[in-house]
């Protein structure tokens, strides 16, 4: 009950200073009939205002009142299990119960629950490995699921995704392009998707080419949204790698400015012909693809073919304006080594570094130090990375910054086809004979943003590495005549250092090309094997061949499940015999682990590259006479020296059978007259040599016995 008499004011000193006292209050709590007048739980009459409905219930109440209320508000949560009191034991088979109960309660207001119950019992014997006709399955989910736009509504749920994914995969080509035509116009929103993005991988993979254009074609008008989104940047690349030459030309255009994104321009094709003929737009349009390319730098997105592209173009077009360029390069500088994965994205990097202050250059290679050998043996990074290292002053920091990371590494760097570039440049920098002249003339470009003269900065560097190289080759010298390829890096850097680390890498290389059983492996890059060759397109044939394979699997574990006891039985005696030699209890392997471990042993390897004599492999015959020719200028203990002192007579009688060895022998005394006689010697120590030389028939051993004056 609420008194009649207003409430007097409270004293100054016990005024609250949250609720201030109201001055000149217009509606006085106290009603002529003891109740305030906008009372909800009084009647009477003082209440202005009758609620509907018998109850009393509220207007815009929450769960009383009138259930047909078109203003309802949130609907009362469903009842969850109570916990038991205080010190009653929980029933959990109980608590388990109802939670399932509310679950498959919850599941079971959805519109689309019963469809897709339905499909996914079938969908359970579509995605089995032992069931046939699984386009006849396919064609019955989809009458379940061609309910009006159901299919569009559990393209995104976790299970029915699946459930698309399966039937794209195996659906006839009629029936795969009429599920694509139900989910082109979702393609945005399931490429943002965390389930849908997969069926969008299928229709990618699965798809015809039609279909797949049209995918490309559905993105329009949202291609920067979907660049800078984590999860649709990847689909979204795969997109652009994928689509046609016109089709990227339009992808580009949207991160030029609004005006692209809503209509495509046939005559746009770069982003320089955006203001070819209004000059005034310029910086417009560059102010767009700035914010743009922003927007995506700052999502961290930019191993994306596209926005390579687009920060080509970019730092091309804003060659003029220091300003704009300095403020990308500045956020771009910590993503320089994600940009590497692409032929624009390294061009884009290369112009980063030119044209960054060196406080970002700084940033640059702290950022590229963690994926240097990455870089160095990708076929677009090792461009960046020579570029950098001619272009950079502070020949000191460089050898300490990226050669000293990598020599732990050489091994590998040598191994790989463009890591070996890397090691040539290193040594043998704007070498004709190493590289293309076009290759040379687009990295000494950057010549123009250093300070010192070419020739000495080139020449700092290799005396820094001169030493450490030549220690590793001596270290390991078989490894590095191990194969063609290798051998003419070794070529390169035995003809360039100098000194005692010319000598001290001469004189192993000498010991092991002198030895009786040196064999190196064939040529690695070879013609493609006919299996090895790229497959067709054909998505119907890739798709019966992936089926057939797996068959083939089926039937081996099959075949197996009947040994699995054997195996088991083996595993357990092992484990007492190896128990029983070192006295410690084994674990003993269960009947799934033993057969992994006899999967493991029967996998087939790659067969590895067949050994053949080094002496008479064409390619590593090349490489010693690379060798040879410029050691008749050198002083001391040149290689050619070293190679006669370490050949034995042995050695000698299988190389004087052999027309390559001839030839190398031949080459060793024209490039080094002074080694002439000790050649002679060499061979005329034994009549037998002798004898052996003037019998052969070869072009070599005759050139070679004419040379020496033996058999005549």
């Amino acid at each position: 009950m609420v008194s009649s008499e207003p409430k007097r004011p409270a004293p100054k000193g016990n005024r609250s200073p949250s609720k201030p006292a109201a001055q000149g209050q217009k509606f006085k709590p106290g009603g002529a009939g003891g109740a305030r007048k906008f009372d909800k739980s009084g009647g009477g009459p003082g209440k202005k205002f009758d609620k509907p409905g018998a109850d009393g219930g509220r207007k815009f109440g929450g769960g009383g009142g009138n259930s047909n209320n078109k203003f309802r508000g949130k609907p009362v949560k469903q009842a969850q299990p109570q916990a038991p009191a205080e010190g009653e034991k929980q029933d959990w088979n109980k608590f388990k119960q109802e939670k399932k109960d509310l679950k498959l309660k919850r599941k079971s207001s959805k519109d689309t629950y019963e469809i897709t119950k339905e499909a996914k019992q079938i969908y359970e014997k579509l995605r089995c490995r032992r069931t046939e006709n699984k386009d006849k399955l396919v064609e019955q989910i989809y009458k379940v699921l061609n309910v009006g736009d159901t299919i569009s509504k559990v393209v995104k749920a976790h299970d029915t995704a699946r459930v698309l994914q399966c039937m794209l995969k195996y659906a006839s080509p009629a029936l795969r392009a009429e599920i694509s035509e139900q989910l082109l116009p979702f393609t945005v929103v399931m490429c943002q998707s965390k389930y849908a993005q997969f069926c969008v991988q299928r229709m990618l993979k699965y798809g015809s080419p039609a279909t797949k254009s049209k995918l490309v074609d559905s993105l329009y008008g949202n291609i920067v949204r979907l660049a800078g989104h984590s999860i649709a940047s990847g689909l979204l690349d795969t997109m652009y790698q994928g689509a046609s030459a016109q089709q990227r030309i339009h992808m580009r255009q949207e991160f030029y400015g609004d005006l692209y994104r809503k209509a495509k321009d046939a005559n746009v094709r770069t982003l320089s012909d955006t203001y070819k003929e209004a000059a005034n737009m310029k910086a417009s349009i560059l102010g767009s693809v700035k914010a743009n390319l922003d927007h995506v730098a700052n999502k961290q997105l930019v191993d994306s073919s596209l926005v390579h592209a687009v920060m080509l173009e970019y730092l091309r077009a804003c060659d003029e304006d220091e300003e704009k360029l300095e403020e990308t390069v500045t956020a771009f500088a910590a993503l320089v080594p994600h940009m590497l994965s692409t032929k624009e994205g390294s061009e884009a990097g290369v112009i980063c570094f030119y044209k960054s202050t060196p406080k970002n250059r700084r940033a640059i290679i702290k950022n590229i130090k963690e994926h240097l050998l990455k870089i160095a043996t990708h076929e677009h990074g090792h461009v960046f990375l020579i570029s950098l290292l001619n272009a950079l002053d502070d020949t000191k920091a460089t050898k300490k910054a990226i050669y000293d990371h990598l020599h732990g590494d050489l091994k590998t760097l040598v191994g790989n086809q463009y890591g070996r570039r890397v090691v040539q440049w290193l040594v043998a920098p704007g070498d004709t004979t190493c590289f293309h002249p076009e290759f040379i003339r687009v990295v000494d470009e950057g010549l123009a943003f250093g300070k010192k003269e070419k020739e000495l900065r080139r020449k700092e560097i290799f005396e820094q590495i001169e030493a450490p190289i030549a220690q590793t080759i001596a270290e390991e010298a078989a490894f590095w005549l191990s194969n063609s390829h290798i051998g003419l890096v070794t070529a390169d850097i035995l003809n360039h250092i100098q000194g005692e680390s010319y000598e001290q890498a001469a004189k192993a290389l000498a010991q092991v090309i002198a030895q009786p059983d040196w064999r190196i492996s064939a040529d690695a890059a070879g013609p493609v094997p006919q299996d090895k060759k790229k497959p067709h397109n054909d998505v119907e044939a890739i798709i019966a061949e992936a089926t057939k394979q797996r068959r083939k699997l089926l039937n081996a574990d099959s075949s197996s499940s009947s040994e699995g006891e054997e195996d088991e039985d083996e595993a357990a005696e092992d484990a007492e015999e190896e128990e029983g030699e070192k006295g410690e209890p084994q674990v003993k392997k269960t009947k799934k682990e033993a057969k992994k471990s006899k999967a493991k042993k029967e996998e087939p390897t790659e067969p590895a590259a067949p050994l053949v004599t080094g002496i008479e492999e064409a390619g590593m015959h090349i490489v010693l006479k690379k060798i040879l020719k410029n050691d008749g200028k050198r002083e001391g203990h040149p290689f050619s020296q070293q190679l006669l002192q370490s050949l034995s007579a042995d050695v000698l009688k299988v190389w004087l059978g052999v027309n390559r060895s001839c030839f190398v022998l031949l080459k060793l005394v024209e490039e080094s007259p002074a080694l002439l006689g000790d050649c002679k010697k060499a061979i005329a120590a034994e009549k037998s040599l002798g004898q052996t030389l003037a019998n052969q028939k070869t072009l070599g051993a005759k050139l070679l016995a004419a040379k020496l004056n033996i058999g005549k």
